[in-house]
């Protein structure tokens, strides 16, 4: 690609990144709210560390620091709506399907890459795994697609180990998944073993382990930095507590079987079955394509198999958990680069691609339903009313349900929500809130605060989606007596 070339392209992919996800996303301007729990966790958290807060020690939560910082820069733009968190979305989405462009232009016409680009992209962003927008795995996509990027420069234009300026820049894009959501890091636990082979076949162990400590020293680079900030904040102890141990003993005790496993592989196929025919198809051309390198195929094989891996293996898998494993549809699709791009460059096809991804982003997105609601309509803004100006929030029981965005709430409490931990300690602290009467409201979902706790009278209830997208959840919203 020219220079010009990816001007040209970068424009483009920002423009269909906007469009898309404008239709797609719950966080759009089409959209009244994101009625996502995670999603309203991040911004909540985003927003007390714009007031001054620290995260883990002023407010708990469970991923990594730098999606909390993205939401921080969201919350910059604004505190009352998740426009600032759709700007973001863009940017991150828009960088992904440039560096697709990348990637598909070794085969066919840029042109042609970027509109397939926008198809591909419309196809993921209608997908089960989008979900509602706003996920740890979406903002993750344009570094695992840098690295595939660079893996398809360095592999597949040269014999042996990838450069090390490129494999630095590999390990950068590591330490920034690693904190974002470490669980993530499957992509890059490929390519470290495709490189480690590669390191020793041609240089031997030393080889290997000048590659390994280029990778390291720039996956170290953003968790240091993160590592510094704790300490300064007197938070280290606390991240450490909340991201590593929590994630890794507390967060799920569910015994999977591989009936279990098998299941979930299923959904995931049914659900997105379009871009994962993409990807399997594409996969499957580079592996028997003769003209590519064979360090290149094996090592897209190993970042393949590990993505797949850590999706299925580490854990439960949630709905959007496989949205990472989206990006070798658009490393599978070039493989049939000159045909494809030849049928492209015929008049009015780019266009006609374009156009489609349009209609499939307006018509078939699982978030249409909420698109161009009234906010007045929902249970969070008419709980809100009942809030007074001033008064302290606390939601009790569930994930974040919206209702310290509508009221312009942020939590007093370290422990704001009931996250999926099994953390005895915030369990003990929310029930101690509650019984000590701390804040002045306290919002419970689908069932109502125990009776043990007296001190509080309801005031309103209220039914909000669920997370099948029905008015179905019951929203009871007490203030203290």
């Amino acid at each position: 690609m020219t220079r010009r070339e990816k001007r040209q392209a970068a424009l483009f992919c920002l423009t269909a990144s906007a469009l898309l996800l404008l239709l797609c996303s719950q966080c759009s301007p089409l959209y009244p709210i994101n009625v996502w729990g995670d999603a309203n966790c991040l911004l909540t958290v985003g927003r007390v560390m714009k007031a001054g807060g620290v995260v883990y020690r002023d407010i708990y939560e469970q991923k990594g620091p730098t999606l909390y910082l993205i939401h921080m820069l969201a919350a910059c733009i604004t505190e009352r709506s998740f426009l600032g968190v759709y700007v973001l979305e863009v940017l991150s989405f828009a960088a992904a399907l440039a560096l697709a462009c990348r990637v598909m232009a070794r085969r066919m016409p840029v042109r042609p890459a970027c509109a397939l680009a926008a198809l591909l992209g419309a196809l993921v962003l209608t997908s089960a795994a989008f979900s509602r927008g706003d996920s740890a795995e979406e903002f993750c996509l344009p570094y695992l697609m840098a690295a595939l990027a660079l893996a398809f420069d360095a592999y597949g234009q040269r014999p042996g180990p990838m450069r090390k300026g490129a494999l630095f820049v590999c390990g950068l894009m590591a330490g920034m998944v690693a904190t974002i959501k470490f669980t993530i890091l499957g992509l890059f636990v490929g390519l470290c073993i495709a490189e480690g082979v590669l390191a020793l076949r041609a240089g031997g162990f030393r080889r290997a382990l000048v590659s390994a400590g280029v990778f390291l020293s720039g996956m170290l680079l953003p968790v240091l930095l993160w590592c510094v900030y704790f300490l300064a904040n007197g938070a280290l102890g606390d991240a450490y507590t909340a991201y590593i141990h929590n994630n890794v003993f507390l967060y799920s005790d569910v015994t999977r079987t591989a009936v279990d496993l098998l299941r979930d592989i299923c959904d995931t196929v049914r659900d997105n079955v379009l871009w994962v025919l993409a990807a399997v198809c594409g996969l499957l051309a580079l592996l028997t394509d003769k003209r590519e390198r064979l360090a290149l195929r094996l090592s897209v094989l190993s970042m393949a198999v590990c993505t797949f891996a850590a999706v299925f293996l580490l854990g439960r898998t949630w709905t959007y958990s496989a949205l990472v494993l989206s990006v070798f549809a658009f490393a599978g699709v070039g493989r049939i680069g000159k045909r494809l791009g030849r049928l492209l460059e015929r008049r009015g096809m780019k266009a006609a691609v374009c156009a489609l991804a349009l209609a499939i982003a307006l018509l078939l997105s699982p978030n249409a339903y909420l698109r161009g609601e009234d906010r007045e309509n929902l249970a969070q803004t008419r709980l809100a009313r009942f809030v007074h100006e001033g008064a302290t929030l606390l939601q009790y029981s569930h994930l974040d349900d919206g209702l310290y965005l509508t009221t312009g709430r942020l939590p007093q409490q370290k422990y704001f929500v009931r996250l999926n931990v099994n953390y005895e300690e915030m369990y003990a602290e929310l029930d101690r809130y509650v019984a000590e009467a701390i804040p002045d409201y306290v919002l419970t979902a689908w069932s109502p605060l125990p009776e043990i706790f007296d001190r509080y009278q309801l005031i309103a209830t209220d039914a909000g989606y669920d997370d099948r997208d029905r008015i179905n959840k019951l929203l009871y919203l007490y203030r203290r007596k």
